[in-house]
């Protein structure tokens, strides 16, 4: 199975969320898995040191993609 983020490579780590009574699923390659989590990660961290900078622009762009890849699909009705 490929990953569902890259499209290339064998996907190696398999998350399932359980949201309303429906179960979603994402299936990334470690690569990708790596640089997401690295992102959220990253910003939490970051949020939490006292004096800490705020997140660019481009941070906070690439956080929300994160987010959103992460999140369950929309309901349309």
């Amino acid at each position: 199975m490929l990953c569902q983020r890259c499209g290339e490579c064998e996907a190696e780590i398999f998350q399932t969320q359980q949201v309303g009574g429906k179960s979603y699923s994402r299936d990334l390659c470690s690569v990708c898995a790596k640089v997401d989590y690295g992102v959220f990660l990253g910003a939490l961290l970051q949020s939490q040191a006292p004096g800490a900078r705020p997140l660019t622009t481009e941070e906070e762009e690439e956080l929300r993609r994160v987010l959103d890849d992460a999140a369950p699909p929309e309901d349309p009705g």
